[in-house]
C-alpha cells in the first residue's frame, strides 16, 4: 500500500498536501506542483498507484504507455493530464485539479434530497460524450487513429467542478489493469463490471462504440433512478450485461419523453453497428432533444447543482487544502493565485436555484448508485420529465417582499390620482 505517502512527500515536482481519495488501485491526493518560479506553481491532483502494483511489470509498462498516450488528448471535457513517472515504485501521474466532485458522489448526495433533473442529467451526458469523441478521434502524427478506448466509463470517472464543467478521467487506465495478474487483481474492478459494454464483458476487442454503451448505462440510471445491471455477485451482473433485459424507460415512468427513450435505447443495442457509431452524434442527439423540448441548460445550471446539493463539503476541503499550503509553507500564508478564496460557493440557504426532481437513493455503495428505490415506494410522483421546459439556469421567482407591495402600492394610488384629475378636467 501507499502507506509511506504522506504530507509534504515528493513525487517528480509535486508536493503532496492533501489525501483525497483511495481506491483498489490508488490514492488521490491534492499536490503544489513546484516550479522554477514560485509564482508558477499550480494545484495538481495526484494519483499514486499501490505499491504491490510495481511488481506487475507488464501493468506498469501499459500504465506508463497509456498515460504517455492520453496526455495528448486536449478537450474542455476531459481532465488533462500534466506528467507521469515511477518514484522508488509508486507509479503516479498528475492531472489537472478540478475543485468538485464525481458523478457517483453528486448521485449520492442529491439522492438523499432529490434526484438529479432529467434536463440536467442530459446536459452531464451530452458534454461527457463531447470529451469521450475528443479523446477516441486522437490521432499520430500522420494522422492515423490511435485507437483510444476508455474501458471504465461509469458515475466514478465524471468529475463535476463546482463551475459546472464536466469532465472524463482516467483515460487508459482500465486498459492497464486488464494487464494485471489475478491474483492481483481482486478488487481493481470491483463494481465497474455494470457499466461494461456486451463485448467487454465477453472479452472481446473493444472500440470506441464500447464507450458509448457505457454511457448509456450512466444516462439510463439517471433519468430512470434505476440500476440498469446490478446482480448479487459480479459474475452475475456480467450475465446481465451480456443478455439480460433492457426495459423501455417508459416502461419504469410513463411520462418518460419518447424522444429521449430513443436515444437511450440506441446507445444500448448490444449489436456494436446498430449503436451510436461515435460520441459525437450521441452528443448530438442529445442536444437536439433538448432543444425540442425548448429546454436551455446553462452551465450555471449544473453550477447551481453542486452548490446546494455539495457546496458545504468542497469548502470544507478547501479550507483543508488551504491549511495544508500554509503547513508546508513553514507558516507563512499560500499565495493567493493557487486557491479560490469565493465565498459565495458556500451555501447560504437564501438560494433560489433548486434541485427538483423526484426520485430517492436510498443508499450508495460500490459502484455508485447500488440500491435505488422506486418513486412509488417513496410517495412521489414517478418523474419530473413534464415540467422540462425552462430555462435551468435561471433562478426561481420568489416571494414578493414588503417594499415591492408598498411600490405596487404608491404606484396604485398615483394612477387612481390621474384617472381622478382626467375626470375632473373633463367635466
Amino acid at each position: 500500500m501507499t502507506e509511506d505517502l504522506k504530507q509534504g512527500s515528493k513525487l517528480g515536482d509535486n508536493e503532496l498536501m492533501l489525501r483525497i481519495g483511495r481506491g483498489g488501485m490508488a490514492t488521490v491526493w491534492v499536490a503544489r506542483e513546484r516550479a522554477k518560479d514560485p509564482k508558477d506553481d499550480r494545484l495538481v491532483a495526484v494519483k499514486a498507484m499501490l505499491i504491490e502494483l510495481a511488481d506487475e511489470t507488464e501493468f506498469v509498462t501499459m500504465f506508463l504507455d497509456e498515460v504517455r498516450l492520453v496526455r495528448a488528448i486536449k478537450h474542455p471535457n476531459v481532465v488533462e493530464i500534466y506528467d507521469v513517472g515511477d518514484a522508488d515504485g509508486v507509479m503516479w501521474m498528475s492531472m489537472e485539479w478540478v475543485e468538485g466532485e464525481s458523478l457517483h458522489t453528486v448521485i449520492a448526495e442529491a439522492g438523499k434530497r432529490r434526484a438529479i433533473p432529467p434536463e440536467l442529467a442530459v446536459k452531464i451526458i451530452a458534454d461527457a460524450a463531447s470529451g469521450l469523441h475528443a479523446a477516441h478521434e486522437l490521432r499520430d502524427m500522420d494522422g492515423s487513429p490511435r485507437g483510444v478506448v476508455h474501458r471504465d466509463v461509469s458515475p466514478h470517472n465524471i468529475l463535476i467542478g463546482t463551475n459546472g464543467m464536466v469532465k472524463l478521467v482516467d483515460f487508459g487506465v482500465a486498459k492497464a489493469v486488464g494487464r494485471i495478474s489475478e491474483a492481483t487483481r481482486a478488487g481493481q474492478l470491483k463494481g465497474k463490471f455494470g457499466y461494461m459494454s456486451p463485448e467487454q464483458a465477453l472479452g472481446k476487442a473493444v472500440d470506441r462504440r464500447s464507450d458509448i454503451f457505457s454511457l448509456g448505462i450512466v444516462l439510463f440510471e439517471l433519468t430512470t433512478s434505476r440500476r440498469l445491471f446490478r446482480g448479487e455477485h459480479d459474475i452475475d451482473t456480467l450475465k446481465l450485461v451480456i443478455g439480460g433485459p433492457i426495459p423501455k424507460p417508459t416502461s419504469i415512468d410513463p411520462k418518460y419523453p419518447v424522444g429521449l427513450e430513443r436515444i437511450v435505447l440506441k446507445a444500448l443495442d448490444r449489436r456494436p453497428e446498430a449503436r451510436y457509431q461515435t460520441a459525437l452524434e450521441l452528443a448530438e442527439d442529445l442536444r437536439a432533444y433538448l432543444k425540442s423540448e425548448r429546454v436551455v441548460v446553462a452551465q450555471s445550471g449544473l453550477a447551481g447543482l453542486m452548490k446546494r446539493v455539495l457546496g458545504e463539503r468542497i469548502e470544507q476541503r478547501r479550507k483543508a487544502v488551504r491549511a495544508a499550503l500554509k503547513a508546508l509553507g513553514s507558516g507563512q500564508a499560500p499565495p493567493s493565485d493557487l486557491l479560490s478564496g469565493d465565498l459565495a460557493f458556500t451555501p447560504t440557504g437564501k438560494d433560489r436555484i433548486t434541485v427538483s426532481g423526484v426520485s430517492s437513493v436510498s443508499s450508495v455503495t460500490g459502484s455508485g448508485l447500488s440500491n435505488i428505490t422506486s418513486p412509488s415506494t417513496v410517495g412521489r410522483p414517478s418523474s419530473s420529465f413534464s415540467g422540462l421546459r425552462h430555462d435551468v439556469s435561471q433562478p426561481q421567482p420568489s416571494s414578493l417582499s414588503a417594499g415591492s407591495i408598498i411600490g405596487y402600492a404608491i404606484g396604485a394610488l398615483g394612477l387612481l390620482v390621474a384617472l381622478f384629475v382626467l375626470l375632473f378636467m373633463r367635466h
